[in-house]
């Protein structure tokens, strides 16, 4: 005769999940003066707006765990955002079992450990993307967010490239600019 046994299995785990997201792109800076001149009129503009500058020559300005760098010598531009948790998932399963046929108590408890191990990889893995998800979504939330300032920071180191080329080439008699349009009239005699 046959007896039948029931054994509950409990597995859980915690793990640091980390997950990121970055894009990049190059400024768009007219070379209106030399290249070293432009970037250091670029690096000037971007250390007045909280960046700091790297031991590499970049700048980098970070709010939390989003990050903005820019290299100035060829003007590009990284934003990066990363997201990190720790995640403590629990599975439990119950299984029966017979004395006399079928795997053994401990076989049987091999394989639905097994099974809930697989069962709480899947659930870290849906964790892992949510996480994943969260990073791309402040990413682009912090793309819309930086994109005006750092158009005015192109803006901006134009209007003083061309200031100083203007300098350069005559006597400056008149600088107007208006800010709401953007535009910049420079009299000079030459």
């Amino acid at each position: 005769m046959s007896r039948a046994y029931r054994i509950t299995v409990k597995e859980s785990d915690t793990r640091r999940l980390t997950a990121g997201d970055e894009i990049s792109t190059r400024l768009e800076v007219l070379e209106i003066l030399p290249p070293e001149d432009m970037a250091t009129l670029l690096r000037n503009e971007l250390k007045g707006r909280g960046f700091e500058e790297q031991p590499d020559g970049t700048l980098v300005r970070k709010d939390g765990d989003l990050s903005v760098t820019v290299d100035p010598c060829s003007g590009e531009v990284t934003v990066k955002a990363g997201a990190e948790a720790t995640v403590s998932q629990e599975a439990r399963r119950d299984a029966t079992g017979f004395n006399d046929v079928g795997p053994s108590q401990e076989n049987l408890k091999d394989r639905v450990r097994d099974q809930l191990k697989q069962e709480l990889d899947k659930k870290f893995e849906q964790e892992q993307e949510r996480l994943q998800a969260k990073a791309t979504e402040r990413l682009e939330k912090h793309l819309n967010e930086i994109q005006p300032e750092i158009s005015e920071v192109v803006n901006k180191v134009t209007r003083d490239a061309l200031k100083q080329k203007a300098q350069q080439m005559g006597t400056v008699t008149e600088i107007s600019e208006d800010e709401k349009t953007g535009s910049l009239t420079i009299k000079l005699e030459v």
